[in-house]
């Protein structure tokens, strides 16, 4: 897609409904995000504005057990901690930081967003809003590991030189980039919002140049509460990075970068105590042929009251299944990526340790893996599809 045309579709959006408020809805202190929604939108509540600057963050550690081997490990996975404010009564900020970012120290927002009754338009690094699940953090999140779409839908690859030989690696492009993105709520019978954002294509932390963006879509039908779904659509360039060609019998490193498109539809039911929710998402490289990542899940919890001053202030039984067919990651002995298909159950049961839903959780998770006759060559060292135990504990404030 060409910048001229995507950017005349998001500024169309915003002339369009931006002509039709002309006043700022009034913005409360006290605001949180939505429970079970990977979304930094505050929930508005009456109550006067605060140009004080509130700080929030999470801690998310674990220890995980393989059940095929008896080895474990003890991993912090996410040390998070942003600032978030209003600057106007119609414009707020937000700056998040991860310390352990896999291992990495890394920025994950950095916006500005100028909102008027029913549009908002946000403007710096961010999530694109493809998908709830991609876009959950440590403490929004029901289980200790991510669902396959998650964690392998927006993968892609390439290769480098090792010497004479070529080592291929597996990269995402994650789940934010730097671009603007606009929203409009409205009603058709029932709660509706279209979200449009264009975006560099390069990833977080990555202002690249280009004569291109990429453009993300998508429609959220019904409210945050009871029955409600959505449906997206991605489309654009992977990050510019190296793959190895051979030309007569020599091979060097090209610079190079993927047409991926990503598609994806969710359905869900927000109960006081429960939720359960299905997604299906899938994503597509063009290459010199196609490759094609489908996954799916359908995963709840019940919330069940505890006693005070016990323990934990309730207690959640979770499960969820989900599917992969055409996975990408690397194997770690041939240096090559492979692919798997492969189904998995995830049981567990859930702590809350304050009293909003998963805020700060002890998180008690099992799972188990089919992959069928096929398994990767590195199934014994890779412990990606290994069945497991994790104990988890997140922390936010």
């Amino acid at each position: 897609m060409t910048l001229r045309t995507n950017l005349s579709l998001l500024f169309l959006l915003g002339a369009v409904t931006a002509a039709g408020h002309t006043a700022a809805e009034p913005v409360p202190a006290d605001t949180s995000r939505a429970q079970t929604r990977g979304t930094d939108i505050p929930v508005r509540k009456s109550g006067e504005i605060s140009y004080l600057p509130q700080v929030y963050g999470a801690v998310k550690a674990k220890m995980e057990l393989s059940t095929t081997d008896g080895e474990y490990r003890f991993n912090v996975r996410n040390s998070r901690i942003g600032v978030k404010g209003f600057v106007s009564p119609s414009m707020r900020y937000a700056v998040q930081v991860d310390f352990n970012n896999e291992g990495k120290i890394s920025i994950l927002d950095s916006y500005v967003t100028y909102f008027r009754k029913n549009f908002e338009f946000t403007l710096g690094q961010q999530q694109y809003k493809f998908s709830s699940d991609l876009d959950r953090g440590p403490s929004s999140n029901m289980f200790a590991n991510r669902s396959f779409i998650a964690k392998y839908l927006t993968s892609y690859y390439g290769s480098t030189l090792a010497g004479d030989q070529a080592e291929e690696y597996v990269k995402t492009i994650g789940s934010r980039d730097i671009g603007a993105l606009g929203r409009y709520s409205f009603r058709a019978g029932i709660p509706m919002r279209v979200t449009v954002g264009v975006f560099n294509g390069s990833g977080s932390n990555n202002p690249e140049w280009s004569k291109s963006v990429n453009l993300s879509t998508r429609l959220d039908i019904g409210k945050r509460e009871g029955l409600g779904g959505a449906a997206s659509f991605y489309t654009g360039r992977t990050p510019l990075d190296v793959h190895v060609v051979e030309t007569d019998g020599v091979k060097k490193e090209e610079d190079f970068t993927q047409k991926i498109r990503m598609w994806g539809c969710e359905l869900h039911y927000v109960g006081d105590r429960f939720l359960i929710e299905a997604e299906v998402a899938q994503r597509i490289l063009f290459d010199k042929e196609k490759d094609i990542i489908t996954a799916a899940h359908i995963q709840g919890y019940y919330q069940f009251g505890l006693p005070r001053n016990g323990f934990a202030e309730h207690i959640a039984p979770i499960a969820r299944w989900d599917t992969g067919h055409g996975v990408d990651f690397l194997n770690s002995q041939t240096k090559l990526h492979d692919r798997f298909n492969a189904n998995r159950m995830t049981i567990g049961v859930n702590f809350g340790l304050s009293p909003k839903l998963l805020k700060s959780e002890l998180r008690l998770n099992y799972e188990k893996y089919f992959l069928g006759h096929h398994k990767p060559s590195d199934f014994a060292a890779n412990k990606l599809l290994q069945d497991k135990f994790t104990i988890e504990v997140v922390a936010s404030f």
